[in-house]
């Protein structure tokens, strides 16, 4: 299932999910992959998720970390409000958040965050 990233009604995104984006330099042939995982920087100002390429030459750079106000209240993943407000101006500045298609969410959400409370 692909969604847009504006689109997308799920408050938010755990690590796993997929963003294809066609954005600017360096990512401005093709089509590109980012995933959403886990990174725990150590940094008081940082969340513990980043963005990866996952797709063509850039495959495996850390592309992204994400700051503090881009974790999601009450659960282990990133805002979804946050991602469609700064999009272009923090994370890609080479796209839109309309043109980002969530292609694929590798875990629910919402039960993955049941079972690390629960742990």
């Amino acid at each position: 299932m692909a969604v847009r990233l504006t689109e997308c009604e799920k408050q938010f995104l755990c690590a796993g999910t997929v963003f294809t984006f066609t954005g600017g330099y360096p990512f401005d042939k093709e089509p590109v992959d980012f995933m959403l995982c886990e990174y725990h920087s150590g940094r008081a100002d940082r969340c513990e998720f980043a963005l990866y390429c996952v797709s063509g030459y850039h495959s495996g750079s850390l592309e992204y970390v994400f700051p503090k106000e881009a974790k999601a209240e009450n659960a282990q993943a990133v805002s979804t409000q946050w991602l469609k407000e700064n999009w272009k101006s923090k994370v890609c500045g080479g796209c839109e958040a309309c043109d980002v298609m969530l292609t694929s969410w590798v875990w629910d959400c919402e039960e993955k965050n049941k079972s690390n409370t629960k742990e």
